[in-house]
């Protein structure tokens, strides 16, 4: 049986990228079996968006309510949920249908934790030394297209 320490708040939510290609061998499964490797209970992000055969699709990590293991600094780990899109967008962004595909889920991760777009952040924002989710990363427009689904 597996134990989770539970989050007690959950104040932010951090988008991540993977830094690797979207494929068959760097895919939700390999960033699993590493974070695994390094003695973790699972892998450190609650969700994961990876292009799976052509289609966009949104995969579950931790358990919602546990303790991430993806931003270490402030405690962040403690303090919300970490989504790690599958790709590198320090060159390029990832597609609309990316981002559309995200979108309904942070949608409703900031209704039901009451948090408002701009609560959704870069890694980066807390650790500086990262690019993470990358340059080309338009977060700007991510939180746009959240506003743009409804009162939250």
């Amino acid at each position: 049986m597996v134990f989770y320490q539970l989050r007690a708040t959950t104040e932010f939510i951090v988008i991540h990228h993977s830094l690797t290609n979207d494929g068959q061998t760097v895919n939700w499964q390999a960033i699993r079996n590493y974070h695994k490797s390094k003695g973790w209970t699972d892998v450190g992000y609650h969700f994961g968006v990876e292009s799976i055969n052509g289609q966009i699709e949104i995969l579950t990590g931790r358990p919602l309510l546990a303790v991430g293991a993806h931003v270490k600094e402030d405690k962040m780990n403690q303090r919300s949920i970490g989504i790690c899109v599958v790709g590198n967008y320090d060159l390029l962004p990832p597609s609309s249908e990316y981002l559309e595909t995200l979108a309904p889920v942070l949608f409703h991760l900031c209704k039901i934790f009451q948090l408002t777009p701009d609560k959704i952040v870069r890694h980066q924002d807390f650790a500086p030394y990262k690019s993470c989710p990358g340059n080309a990363f338009n977060l700007a427009g991510l939180r746009m297209l959240v506003r743009s689904m409804g009162a939250i």
